[in-house]
């Protein structure tokens, strides 16, 4: 198996910004996370680019950060490995911030 593209830096910057996005998805947006309107419309312009050029990366990446749902039962259900589903998570991680950073 490669090597995810995405340094730890990079990943690291991706989970803070999906867990300020998990937040206001589950509680609104409040006094510790809020997103204003442009960045909102930016993430979801992201998200829906992302999902037309990366679609199993964006559900896994949906399904795991918004959802709660574990690595291994997403592994199971599609069959493969805890280990590849990681490495395309890190890969999609890789994907999305490429996105995200061009605008």
């Amino acid at each position: 198996m490669s090597k995810a593209k995405i340094t730890k830096d990079e990943f690291t910057r991706f989970e803070r910004l999906f867990f300020k996005v998990w937040h206001v998805y589950e509680f609104v947006q409040d006094k510790y996370y809020s997103f204003s309107d442009t960045e909102i419309e930016h993430l979801n312009n992201t998200l829906e680019q992302f999902k037309k050029e990366h679609p199993r990366e964006h559900d896994i990446i949906i399904r795991h950060y918004l959802k709660r749902v574990y690595y291994t039962t997403i592994a199971r259900e599609q069959g493969v490995s805890e280990g590849y589903i990681r490495k395309l998570c890190k890969n999609g991680a890789y994907y999305f911030l490429r996105l995200y950073d061009e605008k």
